[in-house]
């Protein structure tokens, strides 16, 4: 059974890089947080909206920054990754509709926050004013409308705190997704980490001459990525031997990505986002992994330590 629930920090706690890597699929078990439950999602197999039980379910696109364009500029100049700030993915998740009572959460850069509101209906629209109730500095207020037998879920939210967060308003047009586990969602992309690099000196001899020029080394993947599945095939020691440490590094939260996993690392939820069958809708996806998956995280988590760290990228 998926475990719904909200992790809110009550301490302050510093994890290393290592540490996050490592902890990023056992985050509610780290110390110093609690958990906050919320009412498990009524889902509806209706993508079109006719009545009001059609809203439950999952709504999923982008959170897109509501800024001017000097707005955006200015912050192109000032923040080297901030593409992944401005262009954001939501899951916006209606749980429960009692009466005009909707109760909900949201999902956005592996934040989960419950949130409650109104629902208001006329001939021809239902319209939705929620606000997100932990009163964090990522928390505000969503409004929310759709057209009677539409199916897009359009809406703008506003910051609580808009001097605490970088991007204080965001606008949003999503689709009613029904969340499915595929075991055979497929790896299609290579993984690096820009800002985990190693910078090493190589030696040449040319002619007569030694020369001696700088290269870099980074955390990333080989196509050794895409030989295998580890949510269907049974790995061995021998493939997983060879794996650099990014390799796996994403095999492992790959098996995680597929059961619907919000990832709060961002270099691990940049990556899955692109992917169309990636879809975060769960803090806890433990209790939902097969033997075989259980088997390959516990035979990937032994040969992650001691993996290679760095792969450069002419393949030396």
């Amino acid at each position: 059974m998926k475990h719904f629930y909200l992790v809110v920090a009550i301490s302050f706690l510093v994890l290393s890089c290592k540490e996050m890597i490592k902890n990023e699929v056992e985050f509610a078990e780290i110390q110093g947080f609690d958990e906050i439950s919320f009412v498990k999602p009524k889902i509806t197999n209706s993508l079109t909206v006719n009545s009001k039980d059609d809203l439950l379910g999952y709504w999923v696109g982008n959170f897109q920054a509501n800024i001017t364009q000097e707005e955006e500029n200015t912050l192109y100049d000032s923040i080297s990754d901030a593409e992944s700030i401005l262009y954001r993915k939501i899951t916006f998740s209606i749980d429960e509709i009692i009466d005009n009572t909707i109760l909900g959460h949201s999902i956005v850069a592996g934040n989960i926050s419950p949130f409650k509101g109104t629902l208001k209906e006329d001939n021809s629209f239902f319209t939705i004013e929620a606000d997100e109730f932990n009163k964090t500095n990522s928390d505000g207020k969503f409004s929310v409308h759709i057209a009677k037998s539409d199916s897009v879920l359009k809406g703008n939210w506003k910051a609580y705190h808009p001097q605490k967060v970088k991007i204080a308003n965001r606008k949003f047009n999503l689709n009613k997704r029904l969340f499915v586990y595929d075991k055979n969602s497929k790896l299609e992309i290579t993984f690096m980490n820009s800002e985990k690099f190693n910078s090493i000196e190589l030696t040449d001899t040319i002619g007569s001459e030694i020369e001696v020029f700088e290269d870099v080394e980074f955390y990333s993947t080989t196509d050794k990525l895409f030989l295998k599945n580890p949510s269907v095939d049974l790995l061995s020691s021998d493939f997983v031997s060879n794996l650099t440490k990014a390799d796996i590094f994403i095999l492992r939260n790959s098996i995680f990505a597929r059961h619907g996993f919000a990832f709060r690392d961002k270099q691990l939820r940049m990556y899955f986002e692109s992917y169309n069958w990636y879809m975060p809708v769960f803090g806890d996806v433990k209790g939902e992994l097969t033997n075989i998956e259980k088997i390959n995280i516990d035979l990937l988590l032994r040969y992650e330590q001691n993996a290679m760290e760095y792969y450069d990228t002419f393949g030396r």
